[in-house]
């Protein structure tokens, strides 16, 4: 009465459908570390159609603000020659035409002062914000995937006689 199966091997297991159908059945470390940089990407992605939206509006702003300037400036040319050309009594000619053009120099130097400071801006949404963002990411990625040297074992006491 002899048995061609040994008694102590399991009997065989059906197949996994999943790994069937070329799905991943590793549940360790590996695949954990890949899900969360799947999730990391998907969040930076959104970040980054954040920043783009918020840069394009700001620079759209700042190309405003300083045609506004411009424009002011070259009005304020504008009204430096027509000081010299416009009559007006001798008395008012001088001072009414300069207070004109000490305006558009006001509103010039105003357009100017505000594109400039919303140039450098690390509020959420920017450029700097995402990039800031990214380089933390990639900053805990690298710690996370660093493995720290193991020290090396003790020496025995008995060895150092």
């Amino acid at each position: 009465m002899e048995s061609n199966a040994a008694p102590h091997e399991p009997p065989p297991r059906p197949p996994d459908p999943a790994a069937a159908n070329g799905e991943d059945t590793d549940s360790g470390p590996g695949r954990a570390l890949t899900l969360h940089l799947l999730r990391m990407l998907e969040t930076r992605m959104d970040a980054a159609g954040i920043a783009l939206t918020t840069e394009v509006q700001t620079f759209g702003t700042r190309i405003q603000l300083k045609m506004l300037a411009g424009a002011a400036f070259f009005l304020a040319i504008w009204g430096g020659i027509v000081l010299l050309a416009i009559a007006l009594p001798e008395a008012y000619r001088v001072p009414v035409l300069a207070a004109v053009v000490v305006a558009f120099v006001i509103a010039a130097i105003w357009a100017l002062v505000v594109a400039n400071r919303r140039v450098a801006t690390t509020e959420v949404g920017s450029m700097r914000w995402f990039l800031d963002g990214l380089k933390q990411d990639i900053e805990v990625l690298s710690r996370s995937l660093h493995r720290r040297a193991e020290p090396p074992p003790a020496p025995h006491p008995e060895s150092m006689q």
